[in-house]
């Protein structure tokens, strides 16, 4: 019985290592989506339309992220 309790507390710590590593790479990331996204924000919307993205995405992005 304490094994099985042991395991599962590995599988919970390995669990939410997991998670936090996943966010600290998202945020680690983040300054980067943004940028991007400010430098796709320059371009004229027939550029972006090439690209097949909308004005509105990009504006969805850089405030998601800020």
């Amino acid at each position: 019985m304490l094994d099985t309790q042991a395991n599962t507390d590995v599988k919970a710590t390995a669990s939410a290592l997991l998670l936090f590593d996943r966010a600290m790479t998202m945020q680690s990331i983040r300054s980067d989506i943004v940028r991007a996204a400010q430098e796709l924000n320059r371009l004229t919307d027939h550029q972006l339309s090439e690209l097949g993205i909308n004005r509105s995405d990009i504006d969805d992005t850089i405030e998601r992220y800020i």
